[in-house]
């Protein structure tokens, strides 16, 4: 993978080879002396957007490489711990008790503070590869994503078959994968991978405005066309005592336009870019406050809007609603904490985390079934008993979901090596023949 990123964002072609022209060169020998014009500037990437391999990262004390960004695999790693936290509400039965409780109205706003998991990801994405360009190359990088989405649903579809007695045959397994349901929450993948596919041509808009204040107006657009839809259009203005009993509403009236609400993630994307190129200019102090201030009123908002009775999943609570919010102020947080100063071994921990971080979270489905079926519920049948375990159920199936994602990774690795022995020795005979 190249070492820097073309960050003129032209295209010359849109199959070019991997390798450049002089001019070509020229200018990213020239590109490696600039400073950087962020402070929290990434430099050593994936193409897919996901963590760098182990060789990548040894790279980076190479010349011409710069350094590895830690911020960036602390991102990952709270995020993908987050989505394990998410989790444990929907395992644990938080859905089926009414919203009567104070412990309730707690595990709201721990609902708000944890949802930020999958935004952070897509604004990582496009904090990641704002400079990506057309090339054959770059959808080369789409290959790691798939194999580890492979190996994931294998991992879940014998699971099934032999710990869970589901009937898993060929075709069955095969129509699963194609249709992501072998790994359970593979949803994302199947979202991830149209969003890779557009990336370049995000860019090249990005790349396309002229300044700052064009590429706000981009983001605000929107983040008005997918979020305000989300915040706005969830009540039933016509009923009387609509304020009074929100979630008796079974229809919404709309006050604007809702139609492009599904577009939530090139949103993400978009604002990953600016805070690339921009930042958010908020003092700690200040963003702490504001992070504090919106989970505690969000997780208040979905209490009341669920009104006593069963949590309501309305649209302001999805990924694209309040969850944008919250998540471009952990984000800005987490960007901002100077962990270089941490300690050796956490940042080793981080980056390691960070490197397994997909694989871990697809097949981390297999130990909620293991911990939360196998275990909570049989051994605590009362869901309202269950919460005070959070802080064992929850490290448990991250540590055990990230031994499982360590395997996944060594398979991966053994079968690479396993295949560049065969085409090497393929390659050895076609020699000695001629």
């Amino acid at each position: 993978m190249q070492a820097t990123d073309r960050t003129d964002g032209k295209v010359t072609d849109v199959w070019e080879t991997d390798k450049p022209s002089e001019a070509e060169r020229e200018t990213i020998a020239e590109e490696t002396d600039k400073p950087l014009k962020t402070e929290h500037k990434i430099n050593v990437e994936r193409m897919d957007g996901h963590p760098s391999t182990g060789q990548e990262i040894a790279a980076s004390g190479r010349k011409g490489v710069r350094e590895r960004d830690m911020n960036a695999d602390l991102i990952r790693c709270v995020a993908v711990f987050s989505v394990l936290s998410v989790h444990f509400l929907l395992n644990s039965g938080f859905y089926s008790e009414p919203t009567n409780r104070p412990d309730i109205f707690c595990l709201c706003v721990y609902r708000s503070f944890f949802m930020t998991c999958v935004p952070m990801f897509m604004i990582l994405t496009g904090y990641l590869m704002l400079n990506k360009t057309l090339s054959r190359k770059y959808y080369k990088g789409l290959w790691k994503t798939i194999e580890i989405y492979l190996l994931a649903s294998v991992a879940c579809l014998l699971f099934k078959k032999f710990a869970l007695n589901y009937e898993v045959t060929w075709k069955t397994a095969i129509l699963d994968i194609l249709d992501f349901d072998a790994a359970n929450y593979a949803w994302y993948i199947e979202m991830y991978i149209g969003l890779f596919l557009m990336i370049p041509f995000l860019n090249l808009a990005w790349h396309g405005l002229k300044n700052q204040r064009e590429k706000q107006v981009l983001v605000l657009t929107m983040a008005a066309l997918t979020l305000l839809p989300k915040l706005l259009n969830i009540f039933n203005f016509r009923m009387p005592g609509w304020w009074e009993s929100p979630s008796l509403s079974t229809t919404y009236d709309p006050i604007v336009p809702g139609f492009f609400t599904g577009m939530y993630p090139i949103t993400y994307y978009f604002i990953g870019a600016y805070l690339r190129e921009y930042g958010l200019k908020l003092k700690k102090w200040l963003n702490i406050v504001l992070l504090f201030v919106v989970i505690v009123v969000f997780g208040w908002y979905n209490y009341y809007r669920s009104d006593g009775g069963k949590f309501v999943w309305g649209n302001n609570s999805t990924w694209g609603g309040e969850n944008l919010i919250t998540a471009v102020l952990w984000f800005t947080l987490l960007l901002h904490l100077d962990v270089k100063r941490w300690p050796k071994i956490v940042k080793e921990i981080l980056t390691y985390i960070s490197g397994i971080s997909l694989g871990l979270y697809l097949i981390s489905w297999i130990f909620d079934r293991i911990v939360y079926d196998g275990i909570l519920k049989a051994y605590v049948p009362v869901v309202a008993e269950r919460w005070k375990f959070w802080p064992l159920v929850v490290p448990s199936v991250f540590l055990m979901s990230a031994a499982g994602s360590s395997l996944l990774s060594m398979i991966r690795y053994g079968l690479h090596a396993a295949v560049g022995k065969i085409c090497g020795a393929r390659t050895s005979v076609r020699k000695s023949e001629k």
